[in-house]
């Protein structure tokens, strides 16, 4: 456990333990495949490592601990020192970090710093979910770090990554400083103009044809309920009691029911903030939802699901026909492709099937995506050489040389540039032991890697370690919804409402996913238990409309 000068003083004068540690990245790509990608960095987008100490570039004289909390990396051990990956950012920097893993669910990764930051014992680098309300507060009791005010300058390949995002100009502005840092999802290789969300259906094509089912690249609610149904009745797999038709969690069937504007609070026709839930089309909606859950099609498990176990039916169990689940490329190559190859011995070619979930008009429905995936925030006890540490390993790791050795290891030896100038990769062609990434397979430090500011969506789309055809199914997804879509269907962000921060708001605050499902498994007439649930929301709902309107 690493404790910095600052923190051990901040502990002696409150006579409090302290107990904080680091996390890792489990971001990594993986793959099986050694095919080449298009490598369309764009030129001039790197710039020199500044340093605190000697001025020279990747030279430091005094060596810095620093404690870094990361999501979505457990299960693997995490040495730095065990191997060449994990070394290079130890030896660059002069570092020493000290990782932390929480899981993905919020009850974990995002309740732990919760509490680390409200008794003041957060880690030095944290990898956070990102709530505005919350940052607000945490900013005005300097629970956090506020940045200098010259640091675009001081560290402009960071800046330059949040140039990409539209809520980081919101943020510092209404806050007055800089006090977060977004992770952004696009930043060198952006998919469209206009950016979606990239949840895709993954369906069993061998059942579809067995039953009859068209094969086609875009299916509605209804559609999928009547593929379900052939499901259920025909049982294609033969896997009678045990088949799930559709497996989706709770988080995801907000998707399938529920598309914007009615997951929460919209502006009607006459620029007013109204609360979706209570609209009538959110009962019909909830109708839906309640009848696929009691005829059998949904997954009688589904509420209890946490994050990849309704997908894990698809590909490991071998029981569910259809899931919703992110459309990555890890999710498409390893996790799918090769889940269902490994786990189940069955050729993806054959057997599997990847459309886009549309709206009953056939076009995509969502809200623009804020172009980040959570966010990195700083302890207010870190010293100014621990901060520009951290920053300098973020500001390297936002080069192009940085994102290189992030997602395909070091040149020459695990990756090198055809005669056309693309990537090709030199790593073994699989997967082995427990790695989760084929860049693990030869560096495990890889898949706890700490994280850099750019997230591996970005470099997906060049990365030789999915095949062509994984990223080529990427990018047509991603331009597939931009021509299925306008200003009415893939609806701007409500800024005014997503950073707004009051005790209103938070009074008001609710997990819409739990609390749909809650209302469709409840005892008692649909309707009735929904208006009464209405009623009740409106007590805190209607204050904060009232003052988001006036705002």
């Amino acid at each position: 456990m690493k404790k910095s000068k600052k923190l051990i003083a901040a502990l002696l004068a409150s006579l409090m333990v302290l107990s904080t540690a680091a996390c890792s990245d489990g971001e990594t790509q993986s793959s099986s495949s050694q095919q080449s990608g298009t490598n369309s960095s764009a030129a001039g987008e790197t710039s020199s490592v500044e340093t605190s100490d000697t001025g020279e570039e990747g030279t430091y004289d005094t060596h810095v601990d620093l404690s870094w909390y990361k999501e979505g990396i457990t299960g693997h051990e995490i040495n730095y020192d065990g191997d060449a990956f994990g070394q290079f950012w130890q030896d660059k920097f002069n570092v020493t970090i000290d990782l932390t893993a929480a899981t993905m669910d919020g009850s974990d990764w995002t309740e732990r710093l919760r509490i680390w930051i409200n008794s003041g014992d957060m880690p030095d680098v944290a990898h956070w979910a990102f709530n505005y309300g919350e940052l607000a507060d945490y900013a005005a009791q300097d629970a956090v770090y506020r940045f200098p005010d010259d640091w675009k300058e001081r560290w402009p390949n960071v800046a330059k990554t949040q140039s990409y995002v539209p809520g980081a100009a919101v943020a510092e502005e209404k806050l007055g400083g800089t006090y977060v840092l977004f992770r952004t999802i696009f930043a060198n290789h952006r998919p469209s103009e206009r950016l979606s969300y990239h949840a895709l259906l993954y369906m069993r094509k061998d059942w579809m044809e067995a039953c009859g089912v068209e094969i086609k690249e875009t299916y509605s609610p209804s559609e999928l309920v009547e593929i379900a149904e052939k499901f259920r009745d025909q049982d294609p797999g033969g896997l009678g009691s045990q088949l799930v038709p559709i497996s989706i969690i709770t988080y995801d069937m907000l998707k399938l029911y529920f598309p914007p504007p009615m997951d929460g609070y919209y502006k009607d026709e006459n620029g007013q903030f109204q609360f979706a839930p209570a609209d009538e089309r959110t009962l019909e909606s909830l109708k839906k939802y309640q009848n696929l859950y009691t005829s059998g099609l949904l997954d009688p498990e589904f509420y209890t699901l946490t994050r990849y176990e309704g997908t894990e039916k698809f590909y490991i169990g071998g029981t569910a026909g259809i899931v919703l689940d992110d459309g990555m490329g890890y999710m498409i190559q390893s996790r799918i492709g090769d889940g269902l190859q490994k786990n189940l011995g069955l050729d993806p070619d054959e057997v599997l099937h990847i459309a886009q979930l549309v709206g009953e008009d056939g076009k995509y429905h969502y809200r623009e995506d804020m172009n980040f995936y959570g966010s990195i925030i700083f302890s207010p006890n870190l010293t100014d050489e621990e901060f520009e540490r951290a920053m300098d390993i973020l500001d390297f790791c936002s080069t192009e040389e940085g994102q290189e050795i992030i997602n395909m290891g070091f040149e020459g030896e695990d990756w090198e540039l055809d005669e056309n100038g693309e990537y090709v990769s030199l790593l073994p062609n699989e997967i082995t032991g427990n790695a989760s990434s084929i860049l693990g397979s030869k560096y495990p430090s890889a898949d706890v890697f700490f994280g850099g500011i750019i997230c591996a969506d970005d470099f997906q789309f060049v990365t030789p370690n999915y095949t062509k055809e994984t990223r080529d199914i990427i990018s047509h997804f991603y331009e597939l919804r931009d021509e299925l879509s306008d200003e009415t269907t893939l609806l701007p962000r409500e800024y005014d409402y997503e950073f707004y921060s009051s005790r209103a708001k938070t009074q008001a605050g609710m997990d819409l996913s739990e609390e749909y499902a809650q209302l469709i498994l409840k005892d008692g007439d649909l309707e009735t238990n929904w208006k009464n649930w209405v009623d009740e929301k409106m007590q805190l709902v209607q204050p904060f409309l009232d003052e988001l309107n006036q705002q």
